[in-house]
């Protein structure tokens, strides 16, 4: 597969991210309803809270941890079987799948001792060392999120791959950080669409969601587009 860089194809790209950043912490706050049959709450873009104060002595809300790297590893690896099939045609979706969910972000978080990974084992494990559940922790994502990476740089087409793929496994990142956690941050930190109607999360976070998906559909055949060059 090829990847052509276009200013629609970033956009589009980057719109799948925080579509499916969201679809992750919906997965948690879901999760958390049904474990406990209210609503916690998503505080911002990045923080949540997926159960509720009354259900933290419940014995299942590790589930709720659970529920958020599920859904992604299960893009992720999705994406990673179309690459090992022969339809060459869905490659380019199967490379957004796999780096637009963020599989570098999963290890890159392990690495630094976090993530939902962790707080689940450690839940599951609350008298085992601490450096031993990060230990298990990275080796455990690194062993789920790195051969997906691989096999997108195997297929990939382009000339210098290697910096291509770091390049999608960083700079969404770097947009991230600045946009999300920190601009929209502060505008629900000031009251912006803050009403919470549905599930704990904010009307703003929703519009947001909204808006980011028609991008995405709107640049689907940019995004998804096969070209002929590609390599199995």
């Amino acid at each position: 597969m090829e990847i052509k860089f276009t200013w629609r194809y970033c956009l589009a790209f980057m719109a799948f991210v925080f579509v499916f950043g969201q679809l992750h912490e919906m997965a948690h706050m879901i999760a958390g309803y049904l474990i406990c049959g209210h609503s916690g709450i998503q505080l911002d873009f990045n923080l949540i809270r997926p159960i509720c104060a009354a259900c933290e002595s419940n014995p299942y809300t590790y589930l709720a941890g659970i529920a958020g790297p599920a859904f992604s590893y299960l893009m992720i690896w999705t994406g990673y079987f179309i690459l090992r099939s022969s339809n060459t045609k869905r490659y380019n979706l199967a490379f957004v799948l796999i780096l637009g969910n963020l599989a570098f972000a999963r290890i890159f978080t392990a690495g630094m001792g976090g993530g939902d990974e962790r707080g689940v084992l450690t839940f599951l494990n609350p008298h085992q060392p601490l450096l031993l559940i990060k230990v298990i922790n990275f080796l455990l994502v690194f062993a789920l999120a790195f051969l997906p990476i691989y096999m997108a740089y195997k297929k990939l087409a382009n000339k210098k791959k290697l910096l291509v793929i770091a390049g999608f496994c960083i700079i969404p990142l770097c947009i991230m950080m600045p946009y999300e956690f920190m601009l929209l941050g502060e505008v629900l930190k000031v009251g912006f669409l803050a009403n919470r109607h549905l599930l704990g999360v904010a009307d703003l976070i929703y519009l947001h969601t909204a808006i980011m998906g028609m991008i995405v559909v709107f640049f689907r055949e940019t995004l998804f587009k096969a070209y002929p060059k590609s390599i199995t």
